[in-house]
């Protein structure tokens, strides 16, 4: 009982859970992945289709990613859809080993009856250049590298297949499939000009459980295989390694400022030799363009965005077109970016976007108290096939804001809130920092803030800059009457003679 009791509280609640798991309870009649290979992301869907073996069979257990895998990297969205319908707080269970499974608070009812749903992953940087350095007009390939082939389950498996699609309709190579579930006489993969199939595999055993410390384990007899698929890709890889997102509330102004601070690196195929500006200029007149080249960027923004501007550490970038949204239908506005530079294999740009918003289209009033303010902030940009290495969100708000508090719609790494000061403040402004790491297109979500704006703060500024100018003055007429001469000149006497 000693022991039991020195044993951490997240422990004992890991054992009871695995001690509380019942393998048995469910069995997955058809499991089918497709992966959907491309540059910095890859996009994964599993559809499960699962039957109840029991009455009262409890929660479904749905694993995220293998053992083998390394926990920092990988996949950092996911999402579980019923039909159309996307699952809400699912219960997320942290593993002892850092690995995580997801509860699924399935509807059985009817023992036997099938349930489907569908898990969507985004895997981050899971594809690699190879060869890692080609020449300026050479075409740009990459290895898609995997720890696990076939899906991790804690539950059998009747029939399982997995598809890997390559973006060019074309394979160039890839490694064994697994052979040991395939049926007698069939096919452990097929390819179809950019499609690869495994499978279909049949009375497929669980491959993981979980052991008495809570933590993912391979099951004994099971041996996942890697998958290596190579493939031509003829795309820019883009990857914006640092997203500095700074968004100002002015109340006074009925305006939301944004600024995005990018530092874009093309994390292709690196250039092989000296970067030719004819060879370059050649190429243009071709009718396929070197495709690994980073020529120009379409950064959309929010609807009625304007005053749009963007500029690097040289200074402001005329090479820019801003389309505003539609007068009448509406819709996102576009700016069109062109570097100073293209951006190839291994090359970086660092640059500045920034606009406006009208504040009243972002900030709302809670009814029946005015003081109340709930503010929403986009917390990124997304590009299409774009991952975001580190992202930080900055929202400063109006000075004399109080109670605030953040909403987010994802976990996130670090919240931080501060006092900032600048000029002209007296008490300084609330400033929220928001921070996290490898994002991707679907976590262009908005970040709300509830915050309290009493109606004397919107004069705080007025009488800030009253005080300041008043004291201006009186010191200035101060000075005035103040002799700083060092002595008198003595008046000279006039001699009559």
């Amino acid at each position: 009982m000693r022991f039991l009791h020195a044993l951490p509280a997240a422990l004992l609640a890991a054992a009871a859970a695995a001690l509380a798991f019942d393998p048995s309870a469910y069995e997955n009649t058809q499991v089918q992945r497709t992966y959907e290979l491309g540059g910095a992301a890859t996009s994964v869907q599993t559809v499960y289709t699962v039957r109840a073996l029991k009455e009262n069979p409890g929660d479904y257990e749905l694993v995220l990613a293998s053992p083998e895998n390394d926990v920092a990297g990988g996949s950092d969205y996911w999402e579980v859809v019923q039909g159309r319908k996307v699952w809400e707080s699912l219960t997320v269970q942290s593993r002892s080993d850092g690995q995580k499974t997801v509860t699924i608070p399935l509807d059985t009812t009817a023992t036997g009856g099938p349930i489907t749903f569908t898990l969507s992953q985004i895997l981050v940087h899971q594809s690699y250049p190879l060869p890692a350095s080609i020449g300026q007009d050479d075409e740009q390939f990459l290895m898609f590298e995997s720890n696990a082939t076939m899906v991790e389950s804690l539950y059998s498996t009747k029939k399982e297949t997995i598809k890997y699609r390559s973006p060019s309709k074309k394979i160039i190579s890839h490694s064994p499939a697994p052979e040991k579930y395939v049926q007698v006489g069939g096919n452990a993969s097929k390819k179809s000009g950019g499609t690869l199939t495994l499978g279909p595999y049949t009375s497929v055993p669980r491959t993981v459980s979980l052991s008495g410390a809570g933590s993912l384990v391979r099951e004994p007899g099971f041996n996942m295989s890697a998958i290596r698929i190579h493939y031509p890709y003829e795309e820019p890889v883009k990857t914006i390694e640092k997203l500095t997102r700074l968004a100002e509330v002015s109340h006074w102004g009925d305006n939301l400022n944004v600024e995005d601070h990018i530092r874009l690196v093309n994390t292709g195929a690196h250039l092989k030799g000296q970067f030719s500006r004819i060879q370059y200029q050649m190429a243009r007149f071709r009718p396929t363009f070197p495709a690994q080249i980073i020529r120009n960027i379409i950064y959309p923004l929010p609807p009625n965005s304007h005053s749009a501007y963007y500029y690097d550490v040289i200074g402001n970038i005329s090479t820019s077109n801003f389309r505003p949204s539609h007068p009448t239908r509406g819709g996102p506005a576009l700016l069109e970016l062109r570097p100073r530079y293209p951006i190839l294999g291994g090359w970086m740009d660092e640059f500045v976007v920034g606009w406006d918003m009208k504040l009243g289209d972002w900030l709302k009033s809670v009814k029946g108290h005015a003081e109340h303010k709930v503010l929403r902030v986009p917390f990124m940009t997304a590009l299409p096939g774009v991952v975001v290495d580190e992202a930080e969100l900055v929202i400063t708000l109006p000075e004399g804001a109080r109670n605030v508090n953040v909403t987010v719609p994802f976990p996130v790494d670090t919240i931080e809130q501060e006092t900032h000061k600048t000029y002209l403040d007296s008490i300084g402004r609330p400033r929220i920092t928001i921070k996290k790491r490898m994002c991707v297109e679907k976590h262009e979500q908005d970040v709300y803030v509830t915050y309290t704006y009493p109606f004397r703060a919107q004069f705080q500024k007025v009488f800030t800059v009253g005080i300041a100018t008043a004291t201006f003055f009186a010191a200035l007429a101060l000075a005035k009457r103040v002799d700083v001469r060092i002595s008198k000149v003595p008046q000279q006497l006039q001699v009559v003679g």
